[in-house]
């Protein structure tokens, strides 16, 4: 009966240690699951940031530098409208309607504004192009869809960090049930095994396996002595020594942390009494400069920093910039490479004919050198005639030679930078007869 009934609790308190398990379990996939659509949200609100950033610049890009209506166009940019959500009953109409038609705007804050700046913002002014405020409008609207956008992203961030700080507070409780089950389950193993060492056992022993403490005899009533084995009994004698080591231990690690937290104490008190200080003066400050009392965390996501905007837009003009003169100096590096290749060709087209030339003055010298050879034997009659060919043909290599030399002279010109070209000197040739004419 008595395991019966332990049975019965024991699976009972599993039960409940196990529904509550899974409860923790499903209430940790709901955190996770929130976690990863927060994460997704923050991605999304940086991109939409992102592309706020790259709208701006486009902005500013398109109004170029020096543009004497820039002020006014930043203003209409950045102008800040009460947009009215269209009805599901517009058609087309609509769509042909003007950009000013999408939003409305009271007529205090348009007076006031004309009375400012003495322009009409929803109005081009003379001399400004209709394109160009036509496109920062349309800029406009982009940039107030993106606003809206972002603020939708805050706005679902805030109700999911919320839903996440419930299950967190709704976690926190279902683990402290999960630990109270575990304590009560091993409370009741406890309770059980001390119970079922209450059950009398009996057990057949030796007299020589029986030792009565430090004694050698056995006293005649054996009813109030507890039986277990000797081994045990130098475990327990061991273990005095082991807890009374733990205990010194203990109280000394008791007392390190007793200093230190002296020390935490002092230093919360003072860090409570620096905090009460900042506040204070963080009040006064608000009081001088607002006249009441501002949340910070609202004022800072209202403002914007005007001096890091000037700072962004002074960044993108200089990249602009810098941009535009690499694209110069690649053009001119391009252009110089192709002018480097062009004079290349032509050196390389006057060395081929330099080395023409020069094989077809080895090729003269070697018919004179076989005339001169053969002038004895085969041409007697024609000795004079001979001669003049010969003459002819040295007056020939002469000059040959002379323009020779002033091609390489002008190679020579052509392979200092920014040479300057004469053109070649025109020299008469004779006119060579074939070979075999004066025979």
């Amino acid at each position: 009966l008595l395991l019966k009934e332990f049975e019965k609790r024991e699976n009972y308190l599993k039960d409940c240690l196990s529904a509550k398990v899974k409860d923790k379990d499903e209430l940790q996939e709901k955190i996770e699951e929130i976690e990863e659509r927060l994460g997704s949200n923050r991605l999304m609100m940086q991109e939409m940031q992102e592309n706020e950033k790259l709208l701006h610049e486009a902005f500013v890009e398109q109004l170029g530098e020096n543009n004497k209506f820039a002020d006014f166009l930043t203003k209409v940019f950045k102008k800040k409208i009460k947009r009215v959500k269209k009805s599901a009953d517009v058609g087309a109409d609509s769509d042909e309607s003007d950009s000013d038609d999408d939003y409305d705007m009271s007529s205090d804050e348009e007076d006031d504004d004309e009375e400012e700046h003495h322009l009409d913002l929803n109005v081009c002014p003379p001399g400004c192009s209709q394109e160009l405020y036509d496109s920062t409008i349309l800029l406009r609207e982009k940039k107030m869809d993106l606003e809206e956008a972002i603020a939708e992203e805050k706005k679902s961030i805030e109700t999911l960090k919320k839903e996440q700080d419930s299950l967190v507070k709704k976690s926190k409780v279902i683990n402290h049930g999960v630990k109270g089950a575990m304590n009560d389950l091993e409370a009741f193993q406890l309770e059980k095994q001390k119970k079922m060492n209450e059950l009398d056992m009996v057990v057949t022993l030796n007299l020589n396996q029986i030792k009565y403490g430090n004694s050698a005899e056995l006293p005649n009533d054996l009813s109030q002595c507890l039986v277990f084995q000797g081994a045990g009994v130098n475990v327990l004698a061991n273990r005095i020594k082991e807890l009374q080591l733990e205990k010194s231990q203990q109280i000394k690690k008791f007392k390190e942390l007793k200093r230190s937290h002296i020390m935490l104490k002092k230093g919360k008190k003072n860090m409570q009494d620096k905090l009460i200080e900042l506040d204070e003066r963080c009040r006064n400050t608000m009081m001088l400069k607002f006249g009441r009392l501002v949340d910070l965390d609202k004022l800072e996501s209202i403002t914007t920093n005007r001096i890091a905007d000037e700072l962004k837009e002074t960044i993108s003009k200089k990249d602009r910039k810098y941009n535009r003169k690499l694209k110069e100096w690649d053009v001119q590096i391009n252009q110089a490479k192709e002018r480097l290749i062009t004079t290349t060709k032509e050196h390389t087209g006057r060395i081929d004919t330099v080395l023409e030339i020069t094989k077809e003055k080895e090729e003269l010298e070697t018919v004179l050198d076989t005339k001169q050879k053969n002038l004895g034997g085969e041409f007697s009659g024609t000795r004079q005639g001979d001669l003049k060919e010969r003459q002819r043909l040295l007056q020939l290599v002469q000059l040959q030679a002379q323009e020779i030399d002033a091609l390489k002279d002008e190679i020579g010109i052509l392979s200092r930078k920014d040479g300057h070209i004469l053109p070649p000197t025109q020299t008469s040739v004779p006119s060579l007869p074939p070979i075999g004419a004066g025979r």
